[in-house]
C-alpha cells in the first residue's frame, strides 16, 4: 500500500442492541398512548350517559305539569304561597283610578217656628281623588283547568282608602243669601266627605273591572310559566265572584194533601 494513501481505521460494528431499545420505547409509547386513547374514548359515552340520567332526573323533578297540580290539588296553596312572597304582601293591587270628584249638599231652613221658609242653601265641593283597588289573597281563591285554558275565581274587587288631595280641595256656594251663614253647611258637608269617598270607591269598580281581569290574567300567566314546565302553554281566564253563573236550583212541588 502507498504511503500517499495510509489505509482509514476500522469501523466498529454497531450493536443490535440499540435499534431493539429504540423500536420497543416507540411501541410502548403507542401503545400506551393508544390505550390512553381507547379509554377517553370508550369512557366518553358513559359519562354522557351518566350526564344524560342526571339531567332527565332533574328535568323529571322540576317538570311538574299545570294538569298533574290540579289532580294533585296544590294549584291553590302554591298559588297563594307563591304570590304572597312576590308581592311581599297578602294584596294584589290591580287598578288605580284618579277621579276629580264633586259633592253637593243642599239644606233648607225656616224661621217663625217654621213658617216662614228660607231660601236652600246649596254648596259643593271638588277635591281631585285617587283610587286604589285590590285582590286579597287571603280570600276565596279557586282554580279549574280545562284542556288549555285555566280559569281563576279570585275574590271580588276591594277599594283601598280613598286618598283625597287636600290641598286642592275646594268650597264653592252655588245657592244662599247674604243673611244666611253657608259656613255650617260647608263644615258639615266637609265632615262627610270620607264616607262620600268610600261609597264612591265601590259605585267605580265597575270601571276598573278590565283592567283588573287583565292584570291578575298576566299575574297568573307568568306564575304559571315560573312554576311549571307547560305553564306557557296555558292561556288564563278570570272569572270575578259576581260574574258566576248561579248554581241551578230545584224546584220543589208542593205535595198534595192525599185524599182519605
Amino acid at each position: 500500500m502507498s504511503p500517499e494513501h495510509p489505509a482509514s481505521p476500522p469501523v466498529a460494528p454497531r450493536s443490535p442492541w440499540a435499534r431493539v431499545v429504540t423500536w420497543l420505547t416507540v411501541v410502548v409509547l403507542l401503545v400506551v398512548a393508544g390505550w390512553w386513547v381507547l379509554q377517553r374514548v370508550t369512557s366518553m359515552p358513559g359519562a354522557a350517559l351518566d350526564k344524560g340520567v342526571n339531567l332527565v332526573k332533574e328535568l323529571g323533578q322540576q317538570a311538574a305539569t299545570v294538569a298533574r297540580a290540579f289532580r294533585e290539588k296544590t294549584v291553590h296553596q302554591e298559588f297563594l304561597s307563591s304570590a304572597v312572597t312576590l308581592t311581599g304582601t297578602s294584596r294584589l293591587q290591580v287598578a288605580t283610578l284618579k277621579e276629580q270628584e264633586t259633592f253637593r249638599r243642599k239644606e233648607s231652613d225656616s224661621i217663625a217656628w217654621g213658617v216662614i221658609a228660607l231660601p236652600s242653601i246649596v254648596v259643593q265641593a271638588d277635591v281631585p281623588v285617587e283610587y286604589g283597588y285590590y285582590l286579597d289573597f287571603n280570600g276565596p281563591w279557586e282554580f279549574a283547568q280545562t284542556d288549555g285554558v285555566v280559569t281563576a275565581y279570585p275574590p271580588p274587587i276591594q277599594p283601598n282608602t280613598p286618598a283625597a288631595d287636600i290641598s286642592k280641595l275646594t268650597f264653592y256656594t252655588l245657592e244662599g243669601h247674604i243673611w244666611q251663614d253657608d259656613k255650617a253647611v260647608r263644615d258639615r258637608l266637609q265632615g262627610s266627605l270620607s264616607a262620600a269617598l268610600r261609597d264612591r270607591a265601590v259605585e267605580h269598580i265597575p270601571l276598573v273591572r278590565e283592567i283588573a281581569r287583565r292584570q291578575l290574567q298576566t299575574f297568573v300567566e307568568k306564575w304559571l310559566a315560573d312554576s311549571f314546565s307547560d305553564g306557557r302553554a296555558f292561556h288564563v281566564k278570570v272569572v270575578f265572584p259576581d260574574e258566576r253563573p248561579a248554581p241551578p236550583t230545584d224546584t220543589l212541588k208542593p205535595a198534595l194533601p192525599s185524599a182519605k
